[in-house]
């Protein structure tokens, strides 16, 4: 391990890397190593026609110096990723088919650096088959400038699978908290721990360069050996952090002990939810629930179910779980999502989706853009928006059921009076289509897992069937028609026993969720276990 400046980078990323960087937003983002490589560029014009792998959207939310400050610049060839949220340059350029790019799923992207070894032919799996990242659909690729598949279909005792080849790294850009004199890193302050090792593993292997940010250099046996996150072994080059702006923990604190686990806290600042459509949609969307289930949390409208239970006091009743590695504890909402208090455990991020892969879900809850008349949902490309599928593609094909939620109608405006919902304005646009935009998930396939699959809407509940969707269940006071029907493209098969949702979850003070999770725990653990 070498000690070098910011500097010496310039000898060290050269034009045509494929550089790998294992972060989430600004967590674990070594953000000082990316400003001086773009600062680089501006003085000499390189490095350029990088290639960038990345299992999630880095942004540091100020100052720029993260993807789109790469994009801009014209340094990037070709991104390989499984999320964009927070990089509106860089979902420009691949509009305009300025860079090729890929969108894989999040696990996949995560685990398959330990696949990059003289034993391993790649990464082989049935993730992602039958879905956007098949090649028999499109691939995971995602404009016209994006030509070479990485994708092909295997077959092996005749069964299908998929075989992702991933081009080697030439550049791990990573960041600690702390590398002693022998280069060990340790992550002692950061909010999650992330796939660093593995990457640092496959770049070693492919004979490429391991570059760590750390805060301080530390002696030999500060920290216990059982803290080391990367051994010195695998790391080539440490720097050091000059500006604590650029090792931020999360994007609201340069370093909060209780996210990284160093004590807990009583309880965390959360408003409470208002009465809205959002939390009609996330009450129905919990009473799912069984005493417990570990749960898995997506990004969007579910990010706040915590505020619910936590709202309902039934947070002890289950288990929550966000595939950035953490268990447990108080998950936070909207901004404050992937901060974590008082978590049980945290892990990997590459271990984790193992978790996930064997099964460790009982339950998740996953958002939606389309949903068409088959019961395939859309999240990643839509209308105008194009921001890949994360962790969903991964999730929604390991785990036993799945809750999908969301509004019926995109934009539409309501409010609660007497147990019932009022629509005050209609939304702009259907999300229940004739034919989904992008195939994230495939409802045939979902068949042939046994899954149990619902979508819960504020003003109806469906069920997936054999036959397709099937409305199973209508708000109180709505009209099928007006309210529900004429807002799909299709009409979905309507149940014999049409049920209709709880009132009381339409008022302002609910208190029943505890109760209802309780109970449900009683039902069989059959096929009829989610019979309404």
């Amino acid at each position: 391990m070498e000690i070098i400046s910011y500097n010496d980078l310039k000898n060290i990323i050269t034009t045509g890397d494929i550089i790998s960087v294992a972060a989430l937003s600004v967590g674990n983002l070594p953000a000082e190593i990316l400003k001086h490589i773009v600062e680089e560029y501006d003085e000499t014009g390189s490095p350029d026609n990088l290639t960038f792998i990345m299992a999630n959207d880095i942004s540091d939310y100020e100052d720029g110096i993260d993807l789109d400050a790469f994009v801009q610049r014209g340094m990037i060839k070709r991104l390989i990723t499984s999320l964009l949220t927070a990089s509106p340059a860089t979902i420009d350029a691949i509009k305009n088919n300025a860079i090729e790019t890929y969108f894989f799923p999040q696990g996949i992207l995560a685990v398959q650096y330990r696949n990059h070894s003289v034993s391993s032919p790649g990464m082989i799996t049935k993730i992602g088959l039958n879905t956007s990242v098949d090649p028999r659909i499109s691939g995971g690729t995602v404009n016209d400038a994006t030509s070479e598949n990485l994708v092909s279909v295997l077959e092996i005792k005749g069964e299908e699978y998929l075989h992702y080849d991933f081009p080697g790294i030439d550049a791990a850009l990573l960041r600690g908290t702390f590398a002693d004199e022998k280069g060990n890193i340790f992550m002692t302050h950061e909010s999650h721990l992330g796939e660093g090792y593995s990457v640092a593993a496959a770049t070693h292997q492919n004979g490429g360069k391991v570059i760590v940010q750390v805060k301080e250099i530390v002696q030999s046996g500060s920290f216990p050996p059982y803290d080391v996150f990367i051994p010195g072994e695998l790391v080539d080059y440490v720097v050091i952090n000059e500006n604590p702006e650029y090792h931020k923990q999360v994007m609201q604190a340069y370093y909060d002990p209780a996210l990284s686990g160093h004590y807990r806290v009583r309880d965390i600042q959360e408003q409470p939810m208002k009465l809205s459509s959002r939390k009609i949609i996330l009450r129905r969307a919990a009473q799912f629930l069984n005493e417990g289930d570990v749960v898995s949390i997506g990004f969007g409208i579910n990010n706040e179910l915590p505020n619910v239970l936590i709202e309902e006091q039934a947070e002890d009743l289950v288990q929550l779980n966000i595939d950035t590695g953490i268990f447990g504890g108080i998950i936070g909402s909207k901004d404050r999502f992937g901060m974590n208090y008082n978590l049980d455990a945290r892990m990997r991020h590459e271990l984790t989706w193992d978790f996930i892969y064997h099964g460790g879900h009982d339950i998740a809850y996953l958002s939606f853009a389309e949903i068409d008349r088959l019961g395939n949902v859309n999240v990643s490309c839509f209308g105008n928006k194009m921001s890949g599928s994360g962790g969903f593609i991964d999730i929604s094909q390991t785990v036993k059921t799945i809750i999908f939620s969301g509004t019926l109608v995109a934009g539409s405006q309501s409010s609660c009076e007497n147990n019932q919902l009022i629509i005050e304005q209609e939304g702009h646009s259907h999300k229940f289509v004739n034919n989904v935009q992008s195939v994230d998930f495939n409802a045939a396939y979902s068949r042939e897992l046994n899954q149990q699959v619902f979508y819960v809407t504020e003003r109806a509940v469906f069920q997936l069937v054999e036959e397709g969707l099937k409305l199973i269940e209508i708000g109180p006071g709505l009209d099928l028609q007006k309210d529900v029907l004429s807002k799909m493209d299709f009409d979905p098969i309507i149940s014999d026993e049409l049920n209709i949702t709880d009132q009381n979850i339409y008022q302002n003070d609910w208190g029943e969720l505890k109760q209802s999770i309780q109970r449900r725990n009683h039902i069989d653990k059959g096929e009829d276990k989610y019979e309404l």
